[in-house]
Formats: C-alpha cells, structure tokens, sequence
C-alpha cells in the first residue's frame, strides 16, 4: 500500500458524484475534523474515549478515500484493554497517526488547488 494516493479519488468522486465544488466542500470539512480529531487522542486516556476519537477519525479518513489513514485508526481501536506497554503503543500509534494527517491534509489542499 505504499504506493497507494493518500486520498483515492475515485471513491472520493463517487461519493461527490464528480461535484468539484462538493468535492472540495468535504475535504475542508475533514481538514477541519482531521484536526480537532487529532486534538482529542491522548496515549493516556480511557479505553472509552481513546476508542470514540479513533472511530470517528477512522469514518471520516475512509469517506474520503484516505485509506492509510483509515487502517490506522482501525489498528488504533484495537490498543483497549489490558495491553502490555498500551501507553508506549499509543504514543507510536499516535506519532504515526499524525504523520499521516499531516500529509492526507497536503493531499487534500492539493486536491482542491486543481
């Protein structure tokens, strides 16, 4: 999947139905969620909210398209209950997790540059 596009237009266009003006309406709309999604993880919190945040941000990355992202918050949801070292997994889990806003938000913007 490495080579993959961030965002997979195709699905995206499907879901807008080739509207550019709706398509870019949802992409700043994730942009905009992707953030405030990030925002709301903590390695530390509970099982509860660790799984809400992970949830949403897995259904918003997937109804764009941005499976990586997706799979991501899918392996995520799964670092509940009694875990070895579930903090430190967390934190790595995080660190990627931002890493790959960071560049679907790019390929977002880009997206609707064009």
């Amino acid at each position: 999947m490495d080579n993959a596009p961030l965002i997979d237009t195709d699905h995206l266009d499907k879901y807008v139905m080739g509207d550019t003006s709706l398509r870019d309406e949802v992409l700043t709309i994730f942009n905009d969620q992707a953030v405030v999604l990030e925002q709301q993880f903590s390695d530390a919190q509970s099982d509860e909210d660790w799984t809400e945040a992970a949830h949403a941000l897995k259904g918003a990355s997937r109804g764009i398209g941005a499976w990586a992202l997706g799979d991501l918050c899918d392996d995520a949801e799964s670092l509940i209950g009694v875990i070895s070292d579930k903090t430190e997994k967390r934190a790595a889990l995080l660190k990627k997790i931002s890493d790959q806003i960071k560049a679907t938000r790019t390929a977002s913007e880009v997206l609707c540059a064009s």
